[in-house]
């Protein structure tokens, strides 16, 4: 058994907690403030205990915890932190792969002689972690991606769980199918309208019927089901996707003004994909109503781009043709993905003059602030606030 997937407990907040010593023991927090319309980014386990958990409505969020210390993130600490966390992880093998700002997979088949078993392997990372930067990871140990991570979610908070196969096939059956990676709340409550509630209900469904209920992924989710998974350990993994997104405080309908939003997003993403090198096939624009509807279109261009205005039209036109024009709206989010690098894209001649114009904003940027330089469409008068 040599994979290992490795996760730090309630990140944001043990951060926190870390760096806080008088709120170690209480319910934390992070993400949106009290009175506003933001969500839950992560809580520590003091809060979970009141069934606080993560992505939910910080209204929702006080109503249950009303005692808990609320605080906004601080994404640039948490990344240094992360960055900290991922060179403890490569010292034991250079089979990382990054899943999240918190989370990974290794690959430790090639270590052993070096650093001993796979769980002597975990515990020394544990040891690491806690004494180089003062938090607590969970591991999980199997022989495949699928086990380990389900391994990490059975042993957490601050534990080491070794799942082999024997093991597996006793418990695989007994879990809830939202243990099956890919499995979200809505997959879920699909299934268990159907009357399939564990992993061993869905195993006894006929495969028509799975089918019906999960489409392209039937296969997928039954291998996971059964706990097979072939898939490797890719070291260096790239992200998926790059976006942002904004929760109003109170609902906008105005045109111009969501165009506008449309636009600052834009900018914010195609920032970010230059700056990681990369270029976007697919554009998405996501269009939550006030009563939670949430909307999300794609496009995809005949050629990757990156570039602020380029991402802008696309998400504007998204935006027109919604059938969402002048309805109040509580969010909006730009999304790319399908992303490749820009050094694999042909250069267009019709977009060096944008490209320029971009990367003389992004030197400016990156060299003294993200507000030091600011298109002009983005200019607001001084009651214009969102």
């Amino acid at each position: 058994m040599d994979i290992l997937h490795c996760d730090l407990d309630a990140f944001f907040a043990s951060v926190e907690q870390r760096d806080n010593p008088e709120l170690r023991g209480k319910p934390v927090i992070v993400g949106g403030q009290p009175g506003g319309r933001g969500v839950v980014s992560t809580c520590s386990y003091q809060a979970r205990e009141f069934g606080v958990h993560s992505a939910m409505p910080i209204s929702q969020a006080v109503r249950l915890c009303p005692q808990a210390v609320f605080l906004s993130p601080d994404l640039k600490k948490y990344s240094r932190v992360s960055a900290q966390v991922f060179s403890i992880l490569s010292r034991f093998t250079p089979l990382v792969e990054p899943l999240s700002i918190d989370e990974a997979f290794l690959d430790v088949s090639g270590c052993h002689t070096l650093f001993g078993a796979s769980r002597t392997i975990a515990e020394k990372i544990k040891a690491a972690v806690l004494a180089e930067a003062g938090l607590t990871i969970s591991i999980g140990i199997a022989g495949n991606k699928y086990l380990a991570k389900l391994a990490t979610n059975l042993c957490k908070p601050n534990g080491i769980m070794e799942l082999n196969r024997q093991d597996a096939d006793r418990l695989l059956p007994r879990l809830s199918v939202s243990h099956l990676w890919g499995v979200g709340a809505r997959t879920a409550e699909q299934l268990t309208r159907a009357g399939i509630f564990t992993i061993g209900d869905l195993l006894n469904t006929p495969y028509p019927e799975l089918e019906r209920l999960l489409g392209s992924s039937t296969p997928f989710l039954l291998s996971l089901a059964r706990g097979d998974d072939r898939r490797q350990v890719v070291p260096g993994h790239q992200a998926k996707s790059v976006g942002n997104e904004i929760t109003f405080s109170t609902d906008i309908s105005n045109q111009e003004s969501l165009e506008q939003v449309i636009l600052e997003l834009s900018c914010k993403v195609g920032f970010r994909l230059r700056q990681m090198g990369f270029k976007a096939r697919t554009i998405s624009l996501k269009l939550r109503r006030a009563d939670f509807r949430t909307l999300q279109r794609s496009q995809t261009p005949g050629v990757p781009i990156a570039g602020d205005l380029d991402l802008f039209a696309i998400a504007r036109e998204l935006y027109r043709e919604s059938g969402l024009l002048n309805i109040p709206l509580r969010l909006v989010g730009v999304n790319c993905s399908n992303l490749v690098s820009r050094e694999d894209c042909q250069p267009s001649l019709f977009e060096e003059e944008n490209n320029q114009l971009d990367q003389l904003m992004d030197h400016l940027r990156s060299r003294f602030s993200p507000r030091i330089v600011t298109r002009g469409g983005l200019l607001r008068g001084p009651d214009e606030k969102l």
